[in-house]
């Protein structure tokens, strides 16, 4: 009777905490699910709007795309744009957050909350300041390069494809690194004074502790962040948008850009969808590596 009555409160609770999930469910199947679903399908038909009747093509959008060289370079730009924002967002925000963790430091929160403040500011706010900054009229780099008798004249950054390039990953290096920052914080604090005490008796130097302590023991961390950060680089669209649109030319148009671009520049949307389908398997990919990685470090540290 007991086991009885203890099912029909298992299957209660069960049933009353997916009605909980529920609406979250409804909303995620609505606005991710089903977009991807009708994209899939869309990607093997010669949709457009100019088009009355909508016919199966096969895989000819994904031919199409695969056998066009604006794609790989699409793909090589996104590479270009991530890994260049990637190294040194770790570098930067391992340097920080070792410092931040440093007990010699006064006002710990104050200086934590300052390093955190970057992530706080929307994107296209960040797009505007490095706009603004690198403006070759009014731009304060362009006066103080001149000031400092670096240039003879202002430097149309935003018109030249290395230094559209170049504006583009450090605004978002300058935006991504208070996350890179937290992660590694947290993952400091997490490592016993054990280890730094029992090496300051050895005579290891601080260089030494860093290389034969904390990057070791970060290594595991500094690996699931960095693929976290490298698919949500690669997949990123806003910044890039804002801040150049793709130009000058093609030389900042990134994956997400170009898939844009291709479906609304002729209304051709089928092809559009064949790219983000293709984006989709390639950060498919490295969320399987991530998911490896994982659970290779849970085994470890069971």
């Amino acid at each position: 009777m007991e086991k009885t009555n203890a099912n029909i409160s298992n299957r209660k609770m069960a049933v009353e905490g997916f009605l909980l999930y529920l609406p979250a469910i409804i909303i995620i199947a609505g606005i991710v699910i089903y977009p991807m679903i009708f994209a899939f399908q869309m990607s093997f038909t010669n949709f457009r709007p100019t088009i009355k009747t909508v016919k199966i093509i096969g895989l000819a959008n994904y031919l199409d795309v695969l056998t066009d060289g604006g794609f790989w370079r699409a793909v090589y730009r996104s590479l270009v744009f991530t890994i260049g924002c990637l190294i040194p967002q770790i570098v930067l925000g391992l340097t920080m957050a070792h410092l931040l963790n440093h007990p010699m430091l006064k006002c710990k929160m104050l200086f934590r909350g300052l390093a955190i403040t970057p992530w706080l500011i929307p994107t296209v706010a960040v797009a505007m300041i490095f706009r603004f900054l690198f403006n070759d009229i009014y731009g304060i780099v362009n006066y103080i390069l001149i000031w400092l008798k670096c240039i003879d004249k202002p430097y149309a950054w935003m018109a030249n494809e290395y230094g559209a390039m170049f504006i583009l990953i450090l605004a978002n290096v300058w935006r991504g690194t208070p996350l890179m920052l937290t992660m590694f914080l947290a993952a400091l604090q997490g490592i016993s004074t054990d280890f730094y005490e029992a090496a300051r008796v050895d005579g290891a130097s601080p260089w030494t502790q860093f290389l034969k302590i904390t990057l070791p023991l970060l290594m595991p961390v500094v690996m699931v962040s960095g693929i976290l950060r490298f698919i949500w680089t690669f997949n990123f669209y806003d910044l890039p948008w804002v801040m150049t649109g793709g130009g000058p030319g093609e030389s900042t148009q990134t994956t997400p850009l170009y898939a844009y671009t291709r479906a609304f520049s002729g209304y051709r949307f089928g092809e559009g969808s064949a790219i983000t389908i293709l984006l989709f398997i390639i950060l498919i990919f490295f969320a399987l590596v991530y998911f490896f990685i994982r659970q290779k470090q849970e085994k470890i540290y069971r």
